[in-house]
């Protein structure tokens, strides 16, 4: 029997943020500032939404100074989104939850539909997105 192999390293990502491009990174942290947009502004909801950006680049490998200089690299929301098609389905959707968790800061549900609308062109129905917040809270949508 050989040992050796029960001991390698499996090439396996350790987070779904592995198999996006950096360019990727740097356009769903881009989004993420977009949909941060929507709160009024108040202390206490920035400070939520930093810190769900904060994690969110961190499992990344993308600092905040990344994030700002690479605004630029995109002219709109459209050019963002076109950057994270074809992006890793796992990947997506968990990024579909840290949106939504800096949408509902915001008590904004413009910044939902906007949402919804970004992922519908990402090849997300409406349901699948009902889905991934079912998993995430344990609660059916319907039942709320």
């Amino acid at each position: 029997m050989d040992f050796r192999n029960l001991f390698k390293k499996t090439s396996k990502p350790s987070t779904p943020y592995d198999c996006l491009t950096w360019n990727q990174k740097l356009a769903a942290m881009n989004l993420m500032i977009v949909f941060g947009g929507s709160c009024s502004g108040l202390p206490h909801e920035l400070d939520k939404i930093n810190h769900i950006m904060s994690v969110e680049g961190r499992e990344m490998g993308v600092t905040g100074a990344q994030t700002q200089a690479a605004r630029s690299m995109f002219s709109d929301m459209n050019d963002m989104v076109n950057a994270l098609r074809g992006a890793n389905r796992q990947a997506l959707e968990k990024l579909f939850w840290a949106f939504y968790c800096i949408a509902a800061v915001g008590k904004s549900s413009n910044a939902i539909r906007v949402l919804l609308g970004v992922y519908n062109k990402l090849g997300f129905s409406e349901q699948e997105c009902a889905s991934i917040l079912e998993k995430k809270t344990g609660y059916k949508i319907n039942e709320l």
